[in-house]
């Protein structure tokens, strides 16, 4: 089921690590930027191990350039290790690791986690790619996984727009040795979700981000069970395109709302959840009608008779 070896090691890698850093998590009373130390780490070791392990279920439907797909899928896996390494290491020095460029090491440090998530984001390009047409994926599947890769990339280059310095961190008077933030009108930290930490009192660019990346797990997973819940493909292809749109249109939303300088638990988020389920709705119902319609266009079409041989 799981057919890339290398990623099924970041995965192993990734959980395990994930266990260890979950008993710092609860043991060690430190915070930073007001937030547990090891929540930072613990989040992104998460995300590693669901991101390695999806590629790799993907990976077992790759038919052509599996050479590519496989070397995509290492470098994946290898950069994501390296990440890792910063993120886990500078929590244990009791520093921040984004956006840090307080001194020639940080700089390094947060040069290096930079360039390796962008050539994720590009080797995913690349795997992605060879998904795109897979055969050994059933209609319902393949559809759910284009939208998935579609939001996944996207949400995933949102976080480029929190690398640029911001107004007030580039002043001489201001300056403390930090460039980009995730939250739109308040500094980074203070009061957020629980775990999440996404700020409740400000925009917070994460919120887009997460619901981006985590797009390449949800819609797969509701394409199978959509197609074990719904006899009729017509159905199940219409509701996954409707999924997709509203996934779209909120991930969409909550970017915008962030910079706004609005907050995850402000009332236009009820607003915009509910927009965006009418409109995959309304997207839905008109393409199961435009491909029943075109079916029974099909049905209804006379068969050519063949010419008599001579």
């Amino acid at each position: 089921m799981f057919a890339h070896r290398g990623l099924n090691w970041t995965a192993a890698l990734s959980l395990v690590c994930t266990l260890i850093v979950l008993v710092l998590y609860a043991a060690d009373p430190r915070e930073l930027l007001g937030v547990p130390l090891w929540e930072k780490p613990l989040k992104f070791l998460i995300s590693s191990t669901l991101y390695s392990a999806t590629f790799s279920w993907l990976y077992g439907y790759v038919d052509k350039q599996q050479k590519l797909a496989r070397w995509m899928g290492n470098l994946i896996g290898a950069l994501l290790v390296v990440e890792l390494v910063v993120i886990i290491g500078l929590a244990a020095l009791g520093t921040t690791s984004h956006f840090n460029v307080s001194t020639p090491f940080h700089i390094v440090m947060w040069s290096v986690m930079a360039t390796a998530i962008s050539a994720v984001w590009g080797a995913t390009f690349i795997l992605g790619a060879s998904l795109w047409n897979a055969p050994r994926m059933s209609a319902d599947l393949r559809l759910a996984v284009r939208w998935a890769l579609g939001l996944g990339l996207a949400g995933m280059g949102i976080a480029f727009t929190m690398t640029p310095p911001q107004a007030q961190q580039i002043q001489p008077e201001t300056w403390a040795g930090i460039a980009g933030a995730h939250t739109v009108g308040a500094a980074d930290g203070g009061t957020g979700l629980p775990f999440f930490g996404w700020s409740t009192i400000a925009g917070d660019l994460r919120v887009s981000h997460f619901l981006g990346l985590h797009a390449l797990q949800v819609l797969p997973a509701f394409a199978l069970i959509v197609s074990v819940a719904i006899a009729s493909q017509y159905a199940r292809l219409a509701i996954i395109t409707g999924l997709g749109m509203s996934y779209g249109l909120f991930i969409a939303f909550t970017y915008v709302q962030a910079l706004m300088g609005q907050s995850i638990v402000h009332v236009s988020t009820i607003a915009g959840l509910v927009l965006s389920l009418i409109v995959g709705l309304l997207v839905s119902a008109l393409s199961q009608r435009v491909r029943s319609n075109s079916h029974k266009r099909r049905l209804s079409l006379p068969e050519m008779k063949k010419p008599k041989k001579l």
